[in-house]
């Protein structure tokens, strides 16, 4: 998709949708307007970036390979689901997830954790019927993870994570909250059936879900909504969030409040704007996850509202 070509049309139907449907106070000036339309481009791009691996064949077996500067945990998902591996796909994704892509170090921190430091593969299989052998070698890696962690970063979303053992939050004590969340059959598909069991609908499903990685160890409102989405847009399970679980979030609520209400610090009930970002959600040009691009490109709008800047990592 290309900006040029969608800007005029996502303008000209969020002007329509505020003289029709709501209010966009926020948006006082063609600039408010165009550089909240470029945003969320950027965040339908996203998507489809994602779409574009699912879609390409021919990867080579590189891209699966820890020990390879080729590996992708995301590609390495789709080559695991396409295999039969449908708990190595979902651990990856999981992988992914809690370590992030840094902007500069890229998938180096995933990779390394998952390769053992190129000593074993941590996989799905292994990991949970060796979970002792995994909290010792961490424990005896962690002092060269952390001297050494400029290497190999998390991702912005997870910069607050440790590579410390002794954390409340270390990553073997995520990884096992993680298993148990999973639960005693150890498998996905499982996990994901009984929910489906108590559901019906996609969002409902993905409400249950997410409710449920409470549990997850560091795991909060970001990190289970990025999770849940990316198994949507792998095509690992069919879920839709309905909302963009608002209570608990800060760009996204500002990015809400500022749009409706031109002020970041406005009292906007969350239900009230649930409402009004289900009716924004009907004029964005993508036919799902449209909860997400909205969480993300209000969240990257409301750093910079009157002027374009590219958010990443």
């Amino acid at each position: 998709m290309r900006r040029h070509n969608e800007l005029p049309k996502l303008v000209s139907d969020l002007k329509a949708f505020a003289k029709n449907e709501y209010p966009l106070l926020g948006l006082t000036s063609e600039a408010h307007y165009e550089t909240f339309a470029m945003q969320l481009i950027d965040s339908i791009r996203r998507i489809k970036y994602i779409e574009a691996i699912n879609d390409k064949n021919n990867y080579s077996q590189l891209r699966m390979e820890p020990n390879s500067i080729y590996f992708d945990p995301l590609i390495a998902a789709k080559l695991h689901s396409e295999k039969g591996s449908y708990d190595e796909a979902c651990w990856l994704i999981f992988l992914s997830t809690h370590f992030g892509k840094n902007i500069k170090t890229k998938w180096q921190l995933c990779r390394d954790i998952y390769s053992g430091l190129g000593t074993i593969t941590w996989t799905w299989d292994h990991i949970t019927s060796n979970f002792e052998d995994f909290e010792k070698w961490f424990k005896k890696s962690s002092p060269y993870l952390v001297s050494n962690s400029k290497e190999r970063q998390y991702g912005n979303h997870r910069k607050y994570e440790t590579l410390k053992n002794d954390s409340r939050r270390s990553i073997p004590k995520v990884f096992k909250s993680y298993i148990e969340f999973i639960g005693n059959t150890k498998s996905h598909e499982a996990r994901f059936a009984e929910a489906e069991t108590m559901s019906t609908s996609p969002d409902l499903l993905f409400e249950i879900l997410y409710s449920n990685m409470r549990s997850v160890i560091s795991f909060g409102r970001t990190a289970k909504f990025d999770y849940l989405t990316m198994l949507r847009k792998t095509n690992l399970l069919s879920l839709e969030p309905g909302h963009l679980f608002l209570n608990g979030s800060t760009g996204p609520i500002k990015g809400c409040r500022l749009i409706f209400s031109n002020n970041k610090g406005a009292v906007d009930s969350v239900l009230d704007l649930n409402e009004k970002l289900s009716q924004l959600s009907k004029i964005l040009p993508i036919g799902y996850l449209k909860m997400q691009v909205l969480e993300d490109a209000l969240c990257n709008w409301q750093k910079s509202p009157d002027r374009y800047k590219y958010f990443g990592g």
